[in-house]
């Protein structure tokens, strides 16, 4: 009975570490396709049909702004998520965050899928 404990405590640790670290890699490809739903969504509403106009700047300008603003939130999450699991590990807590950590990545793709 005492041999079992371990091994749950192990499997716990790399179950928590390999969800994590999925979130991790699911959070970065998500960078591309919410960058083009931006500008899709820019382009549709204001863009003009010059190609080098001042639409195309402003896209640009959008693009790299969300870009910076995306990458802020990315590394919030990677250390914030981190610390929190760490922190808490295996509580309600740290796998009620997971579970919105998930559910936020689902939504973004949702997204990124219809606009």
């Amino acid at each position: 009975m005492k041999d079992k404990k371990p091994n749950y405590r192990i499997l716990l640790i790399l179950t928590t570490i390999i969800l994590w670290l999925l979130s991790v890699v699911l959070a970065f490809l998500l960078f591309l396709p919410v960058l083009d739903s931006i500008i899709r969504i820019y382009a549709a509403f204001w863009g003009d049909t010059d190609p080098i106009g001042q639409a195309f700047f402003i896209g640009v300008s959008l693009r790299n702004a969300a870009m910076f603003v995306l990458a802020i939130l990315y590394v919030i999450g990677i250390i914030g998520g981190a610390e929190h699991h760490s922190r808490n590990f295996n509580t309600p807590t740290s796998w009620h965050v997971m579970f919105l950590t998930y559910a936020i990545l689902l939504t973004i793709f949702l997204f990124t899928l219809f606009f």
